[in-house]
């Protein structure tokens, strides 16, 4: 299954943490996993998604930071992290990203 290259699991309901090993879809582009419940902090191996253009975590209730390694993806265009709990503004490194709008 590390040929995923989409996964849409917005608005259901889903309580926990987003797995470490999510980062071990190589070939993911769209990941939409909005509006669940869906807490703790990101993990830094979402930055092993050096495919994804669209990533959507919003509407849930992460809190933490937001990881500095996120600028290991490359192709992100845009990053949906509202109506959560972060505690960090922005990390610098992301500002380097070509596509990042």
């Amino acid at each position: 299954m590390k040929d995923l290259w989409e996964l849409y699991l917005h608005d259901n309901s889903i309580s926990s943490h987003l797995p470490l090993g999510l980062g071990n879809f190589a070939m993911m582009i769209n990941m939409d996993i909005s509006t669940n419940k869906l807490s703790r902090e990101l993990p830094a191996s979402l930055s092993k998604l050096q495919m994804i253009e669209y990533l959507n975590l919003s509407h849930n209730t992460f809190d933490g930071h937001i990881p500095e390694q996120l600028d290991h993806m490359v192709n992100i265009e845009a990053i949906d992290l509202s109506h959560n709990k972060l505690s960090s503004e922005i990390p610098k490194s992301l500002e380097k990203l070509q596509h990042f709008q």
